[in-house]
């Protein structure tokens, strides 16, 4: 029994091992201005799969958003993590990101 449980866990380990979270960097322009978002996804999955948007926090697009997104991808989820403010604009203080 517990060969046959040792055998299955080991086998998913050597399946997960192959998958990949990919993540790209994509740089976009609305009415003349630049934003940076990032898209993440599992290069092992294939075919059609859902997508999200992962909208960041009043801070800005930060690498939290990033993580998220790449969380989400290893869920098999295409995610893209938004810029809102534009490339380069993050706060650290609310007053700060009060303005942006």
């Amino acid at each position: 029994m517990y060969k046959l449980l040792l055998a299955a866990f080991l086998s998913l380990i050597s399946l997960t091992a192959h998958a990949q979270v990919q993540g790209k960097t994509i740089v976009y322009q609305v009415d003349g201005t630049e934003f940076t978002g990032y898209m993440a996804f599992d290069d092992a999955v294939t075919g059609k799969r859902p997508g999200i948007l992962v909208l960041h926090e009043w801070w800005g697009h930060n690498a939290y958003a990033r993580k998220r997104a790449e969380m989400l991808a290893e869920l098999g989820y295409t995610a893209f993590a938004l810029d809102m403010y534009g490339t380069g604009k993050v706060a650290d203080h609310p007053d700060d990101a009060k303005h942006l």
